[in-house]
């Protein structure tokens, strides 16, 4: 009875820490060459980087893709700014850094998932299904 209770508690905790973490956008976006290099031409070294790029691009020099989602947040450049310090790979999507930086395919589209995290900015990336 006692295990019971320990793992009705293990799954409210699990839950808590979950539904902690708001969804405040989801936006796919199309990394092409133009996002994989800064506004100064130098070359972007990770995915995080150029989904940041990608955003100045979009939302300041208006060098939208046909694929590129708007987002709510990422007008703002200091919202811009934390993306790259606030951005991970999803697991599963280990593959995306050599799909993106190896020349192999034209314009991998990812599915980004900005989160509110207890007050913590969190940006998800994914390759986007389909």
């Amino acid at each position: 009875m006692n295990n019971f209770f320990l793992g009705c508690a293990a799954v409210l905790a699990f839950a808590s820490s979950a539904a902690a973490q708001d969804i405040m956008a989801i936006y796919d976006a199309r990394l092409d060459p133009h996002d994989l290099v800064n506004s100064s031409g130098q070359p972007l070294g990770s995915v995080c980087a150029a989904v940041q790029q990608d955003r100045a691009n979009y939302h300041r020099f208006k060098n939208r893709g046909q694929v590129d989602d708007s987002d709510p947040i990422f007008a703002d450049k200091t919202m811009r700014a934390r993306i790259a310090g606030n951005c991970v790979i999803k697991p599963g999507h280990e593959h995306l850094h050599t799909a993106v930086f190896s020349g192999i395919g034209y314009g991998i589209i990812v599915r980004v998932e900005v989160l509110n995290d207890a007050g913590t900015l969190k940006v998800r990336v994914s390759e986007r299904a389909g």
